[in-house]
């Protein structure tokens, strides 16, 4: 008696087994809902800058270089030697039928500044002093200028408030500049003291952006798993490994691979175009049209890194160009 209540215990933990599984496959398989179509896309923000690391730490920064001849725009302030873009993304699974996305988000690659092959501690000293003088020379005429303006003008004046809060942006360009001429002269000084150790880097971060359930901007930082240089798209991951609970995730399916017919996109319209801010833009699904794995899809409403779908909801791939990578690397 005891034996066959164990067979009946275990036969029906087989059957509960099998009838969660199946509805775990059957759930992935099916088609994506529009508003899961919404919820699996993101703003992925990508914030890259070059600095001068002196004795390994990050003290100054520069906004480019011309080759190994020329830094521009050093200063001691990071914001001002940021440069920002923003991407479509979608967070997927890592597997077609098991709920892996584990914080994992596929867009495209988009290359970061190249750091540039300027050696020996004496020429990055150089360098720093060429760009500090000459950008202190332009700041010191457009305070001077800017000072006067707002003494022989008053509030009243057509554009006066314009003007003060540009005069106020070059205030503070030029004390970032003097304070990195200020770092430049200290190390100077000090060498005969300590040798220091000047090395140029160049670093890219990534923030997810996207609105929870009640409306409310959400930023994860992420970590790059790798990049695919040869379909130009990379895989990046939130740091704590874990997905928000309120944003959808998508897998691979067998019937998104078409290369022609109908399609829906989800994209972010005026993403990345100047004046908009990413928090002020919202998801919104775009038809089109699929023929040999190219799209018709307008550039200022789906830009690079949107999620593409069939118009019966299969997951197909994301946007690169004009074509749709479908072949993605999920790991």
């Amino acid at each position: 008696m005891k034996y066959n209540k164990m067979k009946l215990w275990l036969a029906a933990l087989a059957v509960v087994l099998l009838l969660s599984t199946v509805g775990v496959v059957a759930w992935l398989l099916m088609p994506v809902s529009a508003e899961s179509m919404r919820r699996s896309a993101v703003i992925v923000e990508q914030s890259t800058w070059q600095e001068i690391t002196i004795d390994g730490k990050p003290q100054l920064y520069f906004s480019s270089a011309l080759g190994d001849s020329a830094l521009l725009g050093v200063t001691a302030n990071r914001d001002s030697a940021l440069h920002r873009k923003h991407l479509t993304g979608c967070w997927v699974n890592r597997w077609m039928l098991v709920p892996s996305c584990w914080g994992r988000i596929a867009t495209v690659y988009s290359r970061g500044a190249t750091t540039p092959n300027i050696k020996g501690d004496s020429n990055i000293v150089n360098l720093c002093r060429l760009s500090i003088a000459q950008q202190l020379k332009t700041l010191k005429t457009q305070k001077s200028e800017l000072d006067y303006y707002l003494r022989v003008h008053g509030v009243q004046d057509n554009g006066y408030q314009t003007i003060a809060s540009f005069a106020s942006h070059v205030n503070m360009a030029y004390n970032d500049v003097m304070r990195a001429s200020q770092v430049i002269d200290s190390l100077v000084s000090d060498a005969q003291k300590k040798r220091h150790k000047f090395e140029l880097k160049s670093v890219t971060e990534y923030v997810a952006v996207y609105r929870d359930d009640e409306g409310k901007l959400m930023r994860y930082p992420l970590k790059r798993i790798f990049a695919d240089g040869k379909r130009h798209t990379m895989l990046l991951q939130t740091e704590d490994e874990a997905t928000p609970s309120d944003v959808a995730t998508i897998s691979k399916s067998p019937w998104g691979n078409k290369a022609n017919g109908g399609l829906r996109a989800v994209g972010f319209p005026g993403l990345g175009e100047k004046g908009l801010e990413c928090d002020t833009v919202s998801s919104i699904i775009i038809p089109g049209s699929l023929r040999d794995y190219r799209h018709d899809l307008p550039r200022v409403l789906v830009s690079d890194g949107a999620p593409v779908f069939t118009a019966k909801g299969f997951f197909i791939g994301i946007v690169s160009g004009k074509r749709i990578v479908t072949d993605l690397k999920y790991e």
